[in-house]
């Protein structure tokens, strides 16, 4: 565990040090000192940036129990339409608690993949993709394309409510699925 308040202490005096301020006496530092020059002030604020960060994340509460939610708990969630492996996950977490890591896409991916419904597709030699099998596109899961903002073509995986239902009554299988 790292001591925060250290941390902020030498968060403020980086901070001061970037903006050419003598941090022990709060009075400006020489013109030609060394943080003043571009390269070094520039650093100093990145590192300013990486120390928020890292207050940030340490007093932020911390998310100690893996995801579970049993079959009657996901019995409560609401489907509405076809979506994304990634808004599926979003409406699960919906209903977990604070202190629950949340359920991702990827864990849902991997236990689809693992029970055949999805597998996976190399798109070129960088690029890789899930896209169902007959099994899956017998439970619901279809492939658009779509355009990015580019004007580029890609492949959508979609669940309709159907797999999504199914989804959410293996939502113990998959949370034990780690």
């Amino acid at each position: 565990m790292i001591d925060l308040s250290k941390l902020r202490t030498a968060k403020d005096w980086v901070q001061k040090l970037a903006n050419g301020i003598n941090p022990l006496t709060s009075e400006p530092v020489k013109e030609n000192d060394v943080v003043n020059n571009v390269h070094i002030s520039r650093c100093l604020f990145f590192v300013c940036e990486m120390l928020e960060k890292v207050e940030m994340s340490e007093s932020a509460p911390q998310k100690s129990k893996a995801f579970w939610m049993s079959a009657k708990e996901a019995e409560q969630i609401v489907l509405s339409a076809p979506c994304g492996i990634a808004q599926f996950a979003r409406k699960v977490n919906e209903f977990t608690t604070m202190d629950m890591k949340p359920l991702s896409a990827a864990m849902v991916i991997k236990w689809l993949r693992n029970n055949g419904y999805l597998y996976e597709a190399n798109i070129d030699d960088k690029h890789k993709t899930n896209l169902p099998t007959e099994k899956g596109i017998q439970l619901g899961i279809t492939v658009t394309v779509q355009q990015n903002s580019e004007g580029q073509d890609f492949r959508k995986v979609l669940y309709n409510i159907s797999a999504q239902r199914f989804m959410l009554s293996n939502i113990e299988a998959i949370a034990l699925s780690r």
